[in-house]
């Protein structure tokens, strides 16, 4: 009998199902039938685990029951079952933001505003995703070629871009050029030195100074710093961080957006 994949397990576990739930789904996709001292032999698991988990999966509907004795079980087929926990969790989704609408906020706030949200890793992708769905007029971004992606279904609507992408790759103006196919727009390319030193230079006047910051700069990930603004409404700003994962922050404050904007716009006085 093959082992079960960790990586589906783990997928299923993400979908809602409880690990010894997606290991006896996997199972019985296997097997197509299965007698539940079977499945006990096989993975190893409690008897009283093995029973709940099998209650769950049937009242998820992802099994069925099809002999009390012995007692023999069969999963539904998989694409089918996809669906049914990809719904539950819409559903799910769905009562949460009703409910959410529904909590009297205001006692719990401060008298502040929050000024700004802070994402992880896997936040930032889907705010990047949730922004540029959302877009109405405007999208202004600074970023290496690596956030160009996000862009690849953008181009049949008519939206007004401004691109700064830094970039030592040779390939990245037929890059562009492969994603907004001849799309007007302002886009412009400097090379990660010239932007460096474009805001060593708007901080600094003196040299020794100027040459801490760049230094101070190179320290970091430079691969990962992004600013995206929306509809001058909303921004996002990925922080150059010298660890593996990267952080964000997400604003709607007028002011900040405003600055950030000016800021990167400064490093370009040469290359517009």
């Amino acid at each position: 009998m093959p082992k079960i994949p960790r990586d589906l397990v783990k997928s299923l576990m993400e979908l809602g199902l409880l690990e010894s739930e997606a290991k006896i789904y996997i199972t019985l996709s296997m097997m197509n039938t299965a007698e539940v001292k079977k499945l006990i032999n096989f993975l190893g698991l409690s008897k009283p685990n093995t029973y709940e988990s099998l209650r769950l999966l049937e009242e998820k509907g992802l099994v069925i029951l099809i002999n009390n004795r012995p007692m023999t079980y069969q999963a539904i087929p998989h694409e089918l079952g996809l669906e049914i926990l990809l719904e539950t969790h819409l559903n799910a989704k769905k009562q949460a933001e009703k409910l959410f609408s529904t909590l009297d906020q205001e006692k719990f706030r401060e008298k502040s505003r929050t000024l700004w949200y802070v994402l992880s890793e896997k936040g930032i992708d889907h705010k990047i995703k949730d922004m540029l769905k959302n877009v109405r007029q405007s999208i202004f971004m600074a970023a290496p070629p690596k956030y160009l992606k996000y862009f690849k279904k953008l181009n049949e609507r008519d939206l007004k871009l401004e691109l700064i992408i830094y970039s030592d790759n040779k390939d990245t103006e037929d890059e562009l050029e492969k994603i907004f196919q001849g799309k007007e727009g302002d886009f412009s390319i400097i090379a990660t030195d010239k932007m460096i030193n474009g805001f060593a230079t708007k901080h600094y006047d003196k040299e020794e100074l100027k040459t801490a910051y760049k230094e101070a700069f190179y320290e970091f990930g430079l691969e990962d710093l992004m600013l995206l603004v929306v509809d001058d409404s909303e921004m996002l700003y990925v922080m150059p961080m010298t660890e593996n994962s990267s952080t964000a922050i997400n604003t709607k404050n007028k002011a900040l957006i405003t600055l950030s904007k000016i800021g990167f716009r400064d490093i370009l006085p040469q290359q517009r």
